[in-house]
């Protein structure tokens, strides 16, 4: 039985090159890019790659690429048996492409070490600025939440301070009433979204709150049309339009003009409010508090899902949010 060596042999040189390819990988993503290349420091990370390119060139040819053997060619005949060639020794010299191929190799290995670690520090790098814009307009939306609550809160007290001026009888409803609507502030309005049924039943608690002040009820309207269940809504998204119409649409005799209407089809929720403007110097310092801040918000939250319109003409101010509640933006945890 005899056996046949194979021509393709690994030699050392091969293990070499991989273990030196394998340590420039390393090298160049956990130090090279990272602290050169990304620091803009060219002339430095070519450097040092070209001298250790070369010094892994060295030490793979002179230390551990196998010898050529010299090889004798074979005698040959003619047909008379006379020799036509004469045996001489040749040494078998390296082809081109073994002498190329170990740069090629490092330089591939450079080139896809630094793809991969400057595509990661440009994901690691997004990923830092979503966290970072995150966390401002989370900052930014929870102070505008918090602005809310005292506009309210001021506007409400007024609503009350009326009654009591008045010494009616209405006060202690007013308080009930009141109280309900600030229950409802506490422990709804720090979930990201509440029912829709619910922040609608506060305003309509809102609304007979500011009735309870009012000499002329007549002309306010309030409709709502719609299925209302299982809908969500940014908390205290509506209120301070509402807020601004009684305050703006009520004559210092009491009498409002007051259009409310809300009307729900499928996740759109339309929604229009109209008050009358009455003639009168209004305090420029603290008015429009809650219109800047419900359009700051629904930038932060509805920011493709909102169309609002506000028109003032004839001594009539209208509202319009035309609002798609299933895509709020869910920004804060």
């Amino acid at each position: 039985m005899q056996f046949y060596e194979s021509p393709f042999k690994i030699g050392n040189d091969f293990f070499v090159q991989w273990a030196t390819g394998i340590a420039l990988f390393y090298l160049n993503y956990f130090y090279f890019v990272p602290n050169l290349l990304l620091e803009k420091k060219h002339l430095e990370y070519f450097a040092i790659l070209i001298v250790l390119i070369t010094l892994f060139m060295v030490v793979r040819t002179y230390y551990f690429m196998p010898e050529f053997k010299e090889m004798v060619r074979p005698k040959i005949f003619d047909a008379a048996g006379k020799e036509i060639i004469e045996n001489r020794m040749f040494k078998k010299k390296e082809p081109l492409f073994f002498k190329v191929a170990p740069a090629v190799f490092y330089l591939l290995i450079i080139a896809i070490s630094t793809i991969i670690r400057i595509l990661t520090e440009y994901f690691s790098n997004q990923q830092h600025k979503m966290f970072v814009e995150s966390q401002r307009t989370t900052a930014e939306l929870i102070y505008l939440r918090k602005q809310t609550n005292p506009h309210f809160l001021f506007n409400t007290l007024n609503s009350i301070y009326s009654l009591a001026h008045k010494k009616s009888d209405l006060v202690p409803d007013a308080i009930v009433t009141l109280s309900e609507l600030m229950r409802y502030m506490l422990y709804e309005t720090d979930n990201k979204t509440v029912l829709l049924e619910k922040e609608i039943n506060y305003i309509q608690n809102y609304i007979e709150l500011q009735k309870l002040r009012l000499n002329n009820i007549e002309n306010i309207y309030v409709n709502v049309h719609g299925d209302t269940k299982n809908k969500f809504i940014e908390p205290l998204l509506l209120i301070s339009f509402i807020e601004n119409a009684f305050k703006y649409g009520t004559d210092y005799k009491g009498n409002t003009h007051v259009k409310i209407k809300i009307q729900i089809e499928g996740n759109v929720l339309d929604f229009w409010v109209e008050n009358r403007v009455e003639k009168f110097e209004s305090d420029a310092e603290n008015s429009g508090i809650g219109i800047s801040n419900i359009k700051s918000r629904l930038k932060l939250l509805y920011p493709d899902s909102h169309i609002l319109t506000i028109v003032e003409k004839d001594q009539i101010y209208s509202v319009h949010l035309n609002l798609k509640l299933d895509q709020i933006q869910t920004i804060i945890d």
